[in-house]
């Protein structure tokens, strides 16, 4: 995410209204600098992170306005893949043997300096040790792979980025989608944001808890994980983001709109195994593919990405349980969670009485109190837990509810 030093040159405030104004380039010279950024990362591929800053800060220095140019910079280093080297894991002991060699031959004397490094190397077989003594420091990591933009994207792609930074001081987020709703759904349970989600029309209306809500005990954490949203909600067909947030110590709108948008370029593979949005959720499918003595005999557990839509209402499920004889279960592991956002998930598992949702809420993610009575009013359908969901608990409940 920008800085809020790169972002504050472009936000206005008026008349309780926050606008992002963009960067103007009538005569096409910020383009030409983006382009040039652009083809200077290409080239410097292979090279240490540390080195690849440093030539992005050369080149802001050669222009005047760099307070409202040093967020390009910005947003094409979080477009570069920069990966740690392989023997990442063994650097730490390697490094304990140097200093062991160096200990042995104390004091150092002229000519010496390199010894410590062999002694060290040929204990551990890696040679070059000098080289590499502090390759694990990400200023160190190689720039494996840099986005093929041009300047017009990335361009396009720092308007994007300004946005998504002035949503740190958000309080509530409602978003609004029409298509590209799969990839949307996916990121907001991959960053275990609190939400609630409703169908409007052909489309969906999210409302999610902002960075700056009173509620949340870590904001830096929370926001880092909410700003990863925002690339998933530009590439949808359409959409519109509608914020409430603090500037000044005064309640504002802000309101952020688009279609899917071209300029993004995904850099690195796609992941090839399934991806968990939390450890619950590793865990969970872990203890059920070790299940014995029958726990789970005839059914089989998948990761659930589709919404599922009933009386006007959506839920998304992280599994599906489908047994032999065609009785399905949705499992849903509730993360952090507040009394109102608990309160309206309850309300939700009550109205639709034909869906087999069970809710798993763990007592110790409680931000708040006074929650654990809307227990009885979801019946039979939300199990609590201390730290973790028992795969046994949550079996009884899924026999019960499947249909």
């Amino acid at each position: 995410m920008l800085k809020r030093a790169d972002v504050d040159p472009f936000v206005v405030v008026a008349r309780s209204r926050v606008t992002v104004r963009p960067l103007i380039d009538p005569d096409g010279r910020v383009t030409r600098f983006a382009d040039r950024l652009c083809t200077l990362v290409r080239k410097l591929e292979g090279k240490p992170r540390a080195s690849v800053e440093e030539a992005l800060r050369r080149q802001e220095r050669r222009v005047r306005d760099t307070s409202r140019l040093g967020g390009l910079s910005g947003t094409l280093l979080m477009a570069c893949r920069f990966e740690p080297p392989a023997n990442l894991h063994a650097l730490p002991a390697q490094r304990a043997q140097v200093f062991l060699a160096r200990g042995a031959m104390w004091p150092p004397v002229p000519g010496d300096t390199l010894q410590p490094y062999d002694i060290a190397g040929d204990a551990t077989g890696a040679p070059s040790l000098y080289d590499s003594f502090y390759a694990d420091r990400q200023a160190a990591w190689p720039l494996r792979e840099a986005p093929r933009w041009t300047g017009a994207q990335l361009l396009a792609q720092y308007h994007l980025e300004l946005g998504r930074a002035v949503l740190r001081d958000a309080e509530r987020v409602e978003i609004r989608v029409r298509g590209g709703w799969r990839a949307l759904f996916a990121s907001v349970k991959l960053a275990r944001l609190m939400y609630t989600v409703q169908r409007v029309g052909r489309g969906y209306r999210l409302t999610l808890t902002g960075p700056a809500a009173a509620y949340v005990a870590r904001a830096s954490r929370y926001g880092v994980r909410f700003s990863r949203i925002v690339p998933a909600v530009s590439r949808a067909t359409a959409w519109q983001l509608r914020a409430t947030m603090v500037r000044d110590g005064s309640l504002c709108t802000f309101v952020l709109r688009g279609r899917a948008r071209a300029a993004h370029a995904r850099v690195g593979p796609e992941p090839t195994r399934v991806r968990y949005d939390s450890a619950w959720e590793r865990r969970f499918a872990r203890d059920f593919r070790a299940a014995r003595n029958g726990l789970t005999a005839g059914w089989t557990l998948g990761r659930e990405r589709t919404p599922l839509v009933a009386e006007g209402r959506v839920a998304l499920p992280d599994f599906t349980l489908r047994h032999t004889d065609g009785r399905e279960a949705y499992v849903e592991l509730v993360g952090f969670w507040t009394p109102e956002y608990l309160r309206e998930k309850v309300e939700m598992v009550t109205r639709i009485g034909d869906l087999p949702l069970v809710l798993v809420v763990a007592k110790s993610l409680a931000v708040g109190d006074g929650a654990t009575a809307l227990g009885e009013a979801a019946g039979d359908r939300l199990l609590w837990c201390t730290k973790q969901p028992r795969l046994p608990d949550v079996m009884r409940v899924v026999e019960r509810v499947a249909r």
